[in-house]
């Protein structure tokens, strides 16, 4: 009786990498779709390229405000609920801070 050898770790290691490429490749144009529904104003995009774990959304508002753009810290908080609602944003490391799945420029978005 012939017994097939079972995988190693590193052949489910390299299958994983080996889905996970395609499944980005699948889910990519979906994410641009959501992306373009929800990022239509320089605001929203700079909100998003600032989400990135660590900055809190007052920093993000501080640092609008310096960029010449109003935006409260709990326009941020709206945004960053609205957005993990709809998978663009998932929580951070850091307790009440989120973090953007993917770069703008990544989806061929401006960023203005």
């Amino acid at each position: 009786m012939n017994q097939e050898s079972k995988p190693t770790t590193k052949d489910l290691l390299s299958e994983m990498r080996e889905q996970t490429k395609w499944l980005k490749f699948l889910a990519l144009p979906a994410l641009k779709k959501s992306a373009e529904e929800s990022f239509s104003t320089k605001e929203q995009k700079r909100i998003y390229e600032l989400s990135d774990g660590k900055n809190s959304t007052n920093d993000i508002a501080k640092r609008l405000m310096d960029e010449g753009l109003k935006v409260s810290h709990m326009t941020v908080y709206n945004y960053w609920k609205r957005w993990f609602a709809v998978g663009l944003v998932v929580p951070s490391k850091r307790s009440g801070r989120f973090e953007k799945i993917i770069e703008l420029e990544d989806l061929n978005l401006s960023k203005s």
